[in-house]
């Protein structure tokens, strides 16, 4: 028996739902349905994460039963009320899985997961962001079209929009602090030791000015959105620990100057769309969404929405920029504010590290 966190939980239930209901149910930034009138899903694929090259296509036949195709074969087959009678159980295992990050099992799950999944999590190849490709005819244009989608469940614990890592590093210089006060700063270890840490600096004559984004390639992505952002970002990073607000929204609004509010959002909305759908940190960008379909959201009562880039795009990046915020990573590991003197200029420089995540 497979055992799997909320998340991973949430991506099958989510599969199962989508085939259950194949008049894709359309939603607005508010999660409320607009329409299931626009698509009507065919197959859906995904990778097999056991194997290297794996696929696996779910599609729909006339009786609306799933037939399974592995590697371009045919594996089995899923009759829709076998899909039906597991949807109940899983959705009622997950709403009452113990709260936190770790693997459960499910009982009686264990045919339609090897079925389904080859037992496995569903998991992303490296460097995609989709987590299904889905083939559906619009309506609108009367035509076929293939989709790819992230799946973002509110079953499980808010998933991160951009990972910590040492991708993901701003660099500070402090002016007008004396090197004497790094080792005494360096030693702080209060509950709020960051902000301590800015008020010390402050205090003690220092201006703190933006130097860089220390990696090449997630600067370089960074301004293939906007040639200001890697500043514009640095500038909420800093006031988020000033502050202690962690609302991305209110920080990118008040910790830059735009020449007005709707400048401001048509920035911030570029950003969250090109993390969630676009770039990852370590590799460069060529600017084109490796998402073009949406999100597929688990919503808390089991409904699914599809949050649609095609014809909606306003409503998902509205929705990205509501349910976002600013994470605190771990600040030992990212050697967050830790100040060191440079050799070669003699400047006090530290780092803050960037990580976005969901509300909810």
């Amino acid at each position: 028996m497979g055992a799997f966190n909320r998340g991973e939980w949430s991506e099958i239930y989510a599969i199962i739902c989508l085939l259950l209901d194949p008049e894709l149910s359309v939603g607005n930034a508010e999660l409320e349905e607009i329409t299931q009138e626009l698509y009507e899903l065919k197959k859906i694929k995904i990778y097999d994460s056991s194997s290297s090259n794996g696929i696996i296509e779910y599609c729909l036949n006339n009786e609306s039963n799933v037939e399974i195709i592995y590697n371009n074969e045919i594996d089995t087959l899923i009759y829709k009320m076998e899909l039906s009678e597991n949807k109940a159980r899983l959705f009622d295992a997950i709403e009452n899985a113990p709260v936190g990050n770790g693997a459960f099992e499910i009982e009686g799950i264990d045919d339609i997961l090897a079925k389904l999944t080859k037992g496995k999590p569903i998991k992303s190849k490296s460097f995609n962001k989709e987590d299904l490709v889905a083939t559906v005819i619009d309506n609108h244009l009367s035509k076929e079209a293939i989709l790819k989608y992230s799946i973002k469940s509110s079953l499980g614990s808010p998933a991160t929009v951009l990972n910590a890592s040492q991708h993901t590093n701003f660099l500070y210089s402090i002016t007008g602090l004396d090197a004497k006060y790094i080792d005494e700063i360096n030693n702080i270890n209060t509950s709020k030791k960051l902000l301590d840490k800015i008020n010390f600096i402050t205090s003690h004559g220092g201006e703190i000015i933006f130097e860089k984004v220390c990696d090449e390639t997630m600067d370089y992505n960074l301004k293939m959105i906007d040639s200001k952002m890697p500043t514009y970002l640095a500038n909420v990073l800093l006031q988020s620990y000033i502050t202690g607000n962690k609302d991305l929204l209110t920080l990118f609004k008040k910790s830059n100057q735009f020449a007005d509010e709707n400048f401001a959002l048509k920035k911030l909305g570029d950003l969250l769309e090109g993390i969630s759908f676009g770039f990852f940190p370590s590799k460069k960008w060529d600017g084109i969404k490796q998402v073009n379909g949406g999100l597929v959201i688990v919503k808390n009562n089991g409904n699914i929405l599809i949050l649609d880039l095609i014809y909606y795009r306003n409503e998902v990046i509205k929705y990205l920029m509501k349910e976002t915020k600013l994470d605190s990573p771990s600040s030992s590991r990212y050697n967050m504010l830790h100040l060191y003197q440079s050799i070669d200029d003699k400047k006090i420089y530290f780092t803050l590290n960037l990580q976005i995540r969901y509300k909810k």
